[in-house]
């Protein structure tokens, strides 16, 4: 079997070998590519699909919010360098100062933050709109003009006054008069749009304002640590209300902000092109004695961004993106499923195919959590069913081989989860690990026929269990989010996890839009679901649990333990950089895990594991998934990529080769096949 897939690795290897040399892949050859790029630092990306949207208040995924990052600027950002993320001053001078007293933090900004040029700002274009105006007069742009403290106080009124806005969780219920405004903003909006308006631009906020330019001030109701973070993320960009009114909705494909790069061009589908901000003030690259950082040692005080241009490119499927960047045309790339074996040994090496060109691999945990929520709430799985339900839940987690999982479906990319909050984070530490969220089906059977089930055996590793008052099987039906084949052989693994302890898994696979309808209203048993930690605060996680928010859409099971309400409140203050605030909060994290361990609202499964080449020619920074800013301190040698990928594409080909090779083809992947119906 070993040598049977070993042939279907090599005859992958070669098949995409011969593809790289002979294909010149959409997008322009390396030689034309090369003399495009001839004379500047130009990074080249990919992205599996347009960014939905570059209005920072409305960018809830991280495509939308990396696009938005390139152009628009929070009061802080995170270090380049320093690991674990650490917040610095980016558009503020310092970090800001906190009152105890009044729960308030003040921001001082720099004096030399400017909004790119547009026409937005040319005085001919005052009382008018790009809809009157159109593409015509774009050409036509007015000198940006200085930042200052009321455009934040602006923003976050803004984010708190459109109805569509993704992040306005962050200030709910915390900004004095926050909530006022914001419930007013909406009433407005749909009965009185002039209201409205007038509303944004003159309402006041009780907890934000601007004594001057340059002092920005924010007030809360209670202690909140993690506004900090909140603030780092595309919601807490400084917008120009000038750019909002003069392009409307149109805002979302013009951005104008005083980031490092210009939107140049968007074409929808094909690519996005960023050129670096002729009015982007002077920040330089950190320096640093530490020798980690010594292959960034030749950057350090240069002037930022470091590249001219940054181009990505829409591929919308990975083998071809794939192909991409084996030919050079593109710098980095992800290894989706389909693609493992073909950069990745069994020894979880690089294949000669990618080393022999130079080629990189990074990995590392990122901090995105996949479970199942169950329905509290439901009669057969949830509360409702006293011990019964319990017992289930138990069994549920029990059952799970995870990490049959990660190795079988997701390629070794993942890490069982048995917390809530990944390693990287503070509170995190084995002990606090929930001891029901591990594989060990015959302990789940037993936990079934404590509970009052009938277990029996129906054939090898197949198991039926019933319920006595029904004399029916007990049935789970987990709702998926997405209807595709990954989703129907996940569905496939779960039926064969359950069937370990005598519960049938069921599967309803759905549209994302309406899974989240679903899950919203709690309809359903059990909701496969995802999250993606925003900022390095355990709080950000735990309260997917706290049971008010279940009314936020954040709470898919339901859960509402009084005990773990009432610890949530109690950590949700606290601040870590307090010695006593610190230890009580990591027990609080250690008392909360427990709490759940003794409930399950959630059937926990796995921690992303990233897989990201690079080619030698370009300088990444170490992960920080937090931070989307970090594409002014990247650099691409450019030359160097126009010799190799030249090089690369001018490779003699033999017809013969290649003609054998894809004859061979249909072989390899039937043999591949067989491999899989014979696990």
């Amino acid at each position: 079997m070993a040598g049977l897939r070993g042939v279907v690795a090599l005859l992958t290897l070669a098949v995409l070998g011969v593809l790289v040399s002979a294909l010149t892949g959409c997008g322009g050859t390396a030689a034309s590519i090369a003399a495009e790029d001839e004379g500047m630092v130009v990074l080249r990306r990919s992205e599996g699909e347009d960014p939905k949207t570059i209005d920072p208040h409305k960018a809830g995924d991280t495509g939308s919010s990396r696009h938005c990052s390139m152009c628009y600027e929070s009061l802080l950002e995170y270090d380049f360098l320093e690991r674990p993320a650490k917040l610095v001053p980016c558009t503020a001078r310092e970090m800001p100062t906190y009152d105890t007293a009044t729960l308030t933090y003040t921001f001082k900004l720099r004096d030399d933050v400017y909004f790119q040029d547009d026409r937005c700002f040319h005085p001919d274009a005052a009382g008018k709109t790009f809809a009157e105006e159109g593409e015509r007069k774009l050409g036509t742009s007015g000198k940006g003009r200085k930042l200052t403290a009321h455009d934040y106080v602006w923003s976050f009124k803004r984010l708190s006054a459109i109805p569509d806005a993704e992040g306005f969780w962050l200030f709910e219920h915390k900004i004095a008069g926050i909530d006022e405004y914001h419930v007013k903003a909406m009433d407005l909006f749909s009965e009185d749009p002039d209201a409205w308006r007038k509303h944004l631009n003159e309402g006041k906020v009780e907890g934000i304002w601007a004594p001057d330019d340059h002092t920005f001030c924010v007030r809360f109701t209670e202690p909140y640590p993690q506004f900090l973070y909140a603030i780092a993320m595309s919601y807490g960009v400084a917008m120009a209300r000038e750019a909002v009114e003069y392009y409307g909705a149109e805002i979302a494909r013009k951005p104008v902000g005083t980031g490092p790069f210009v939107l140049k061009r968007w074409r929808f589908n094909m690519e996005l092109v960023w050129e670096r901000s002729p009015s982007y003030r002077d920040q330089r690259f950190p320096s640093s004695d530490n020798p980690d950082h010594a292959r960034f040692k030749p950057f350090m005080g240069k002037r930022l961004p470091l590249a001219d241009k940054v181009h990505f490119r829409i591929i919308k499927e990975s083998q071809p993106e794939f192909l991409e960047f084996l030919q050079g045309n593109i710098d980095i790339s992800g290894i989706d499923k389909d693609q493992f074996s073909t950069a990745i040994t069994p020894q979880n090496e690089l294949t000669p195919l990618l080393r022999d060109k130079g080629i990189q691999l990074r990995t590392w945990e990122d901090p995105y959590m996949s479970y199942i929520a169950l329905n509290m709430d439901d009669n057969e799985v949830g509360t409702p069913a006293g011990d019964r339900g319990l017992a289930i839940r138990r069994a549920l987690c029990l059952c799970i081989d995870r990490e049959d999982l990660i190795r079988r479906y997701l390629n070794g990319r993942g890490v069982a989860a048995r917390h809530v909050i990944p390693s990287t984070t503070f509170g995190y530490t084995e002990e606090s690990g929930m001891t029901w969220q591990r594989y060990d089906p015959a302990e789940g059977r037993r936990q079934l026929e404590a509970a009052g089930f009938k277990v029996e055996s129906i054939g090898r590793d197949l198991y039926r269990t019933t319920n006595p008052a029904t004399g029916k099987q007990v049935n789970v039906t987990v709702l998926i989010r997405r209807n595709d084949q990954q989703s129907a052989d996940y569905a496939v693994f779960l039926k064969s996890c359950g069937d370990k302890v005598g519960i049938r898994i069921e599967s309803e696979r759905m549209t994302f839009a309406e899974w989240l309808k679903r899950s919203n209203d709690r309809v359903g048993q059990a909701f496969d679901s995802g999250w993606i930690m925003d900022y390095p605060d355990a709080q950000n996680n735990l309260q997917l649990l706290y049971g008010p928010n279940a009314a936020q859409g954040l709470n898919y099971s339901g859960y509402n333990s009084e005990a773990y309400n009432r610890m949530y409140r109690e950590l949700a203050p606290l601040d870590e950089s307090d010695p006593a605030q610190r230890a009580r909060k990591g027990d609080l994290v250690h008392q909360m895990h427990a709490e759940l361990d003794k409930d399950l609202p959630w059937v926990m499964l796995n921690w992303n594991k990233t897989y990201s080449l690079y080619h030698s020619w370009y300088t990444h920074p170490d992960p920080n998934p937090f931070a989307y800013s970090y594409t002014k301190f990247v650099y691409a040698d450019t030359p160097k990529r126009g010799e190799l990928a030249t090089s690369w594409a001018s490779m003699p080909v033999l017809p013969g080769l290649l003609l054998s090779l894809l004859f061979l083809v249909p072989a390899g992947l039937m043999a591949s096949r067989v491999i899989r119906q014979a696990r």
